[in-house]
């Protein structure tokens, strides 16, 4: 428990170092890193962007690209670099290289979540029990960006960004479309995050004894919070990513030396779910949402 809590520790500083490193590609880029290439509306408690933090930048992006067919291009150098993912031409979040890595290398996904005004959020979380890893620092073309962890340790981002956010529309496959906040108190969970970001709450049964908290902004469900399967386990957030056929995405997973952590299952999301690991251990969720959803499925 000692060791977990430790490389917790180390994987939060580690993400705190690298946003900050980001910034500098940011500042240094010819042109802004931009959430979207022409303006959006605002969609207030939509995550809206992921980056994963890894020790192994080419490693990373081998791994992605084979999976999910991502491609990538890279903005600055050395512990400076950033690199942009994109799905079909459109950019959907980053690869940050951690700074001051030792021993074993690792990787870890955070999830931003679109927010009115970071500052205002970094208050809320302070006076909610949470930590500001990263205060709210603006960056000019892409907006304002901080990053938490909540009540229960769990780490994500905050984004205001200067070109809106990506408009609600069908998903198309390597589309980050969802994200699971595994939490020791669903319930209370659900009151830190309404507070941050005016979400609507609902709570559903799923299974005897599983309740599912949806938080859901502008009519549409963002995300949802379950219950941590087992003491000792950190509470964290997963995001899942659209794929066309789950078995053969994990056949892919394999085979790109990654490994799948919690395979298929008929009786959850009708088989079509799947969680993964890459080869440095950063793990993400994969779904189809049409066949998970399919004959009284739901998410």
């Amino acid at each position: 428990m000692q060791q977990a809590t430790k490389l917790a520790r180390a994987a939060v500083v580690g993400a705190a170092l690298a946003l900050m490193a980001a910034g500098s590609a940011w500042s240094a880029a010819a042109a802004p890193v931009m959430v979207n290439a022409t303006p959006e509306a605002a969609l207030p408690g939509k995550f809206v962007w992921f980056d994963a933090v890894t020790d192994d930048l080419a490693a990373s992006e081998a791994f992605y690209g084979a999976v999910f067919d991502w491609s990538f291009r890279s903005i600055g150098s050395g512990d400076n670099r950033y690199t942009l993912i994109q799905n079909r031409g459109r950019s959907i979040g980053g690869l940050l290289l951690r700074p001051g890595r030792s021993g074993a290398p690792g990787a870890r996904w955070i999830a931003l979540m679109s927010v009115a005004d970071p500052a205002r959020a970094a208050r809320y979380v302070e006076a909610q029990g949470g930590k500001i890893v990263v205060a709210p620092v603006r960056f000019a073309g892409r907006g304002t960006h901080a990053l938490f962890r909540d009540s229960d340790g769990a780490l994500f981002g905050v984004l205001a960004s200067e070109t809106g956010d990506p408009p609600d529309r069908p998903a198309v496959s390597g589309d980050f479309i969802w994200v699971d906040l595994f939490a020791r108190d669903p319930a209370r969970a659900g009151e830190f995050y309404r507070g941050l970001a005016d979400f609507d709450l609902k709570s559903r049964s799923v299974a005897p004894g599983v309740t599912r908290v949806v938080l859901a902004s502008a009519g549409v469900a963002r995300a949802a919070i379950v219950a941590l399967p087992k003491d000792g386990i950190a509470a964290g957030w997963l995001a899942f990513v659209e794929v066309d056929d789950v078995a053969a995405t994990a056949a892919k997973v394999v085979s790109a030396g990654g490994s799948v952590v919690v395979a298929a299952r008929p009786d959850v999301l009708n088989g079509h779910a799947a969680i993964i690991a890459d080869p440095l251990g950063g793990i993400v969720g994969v779904v189809n949402r049409a066949r998970a959803t399919a004959r009284g499925g739901s998410r």
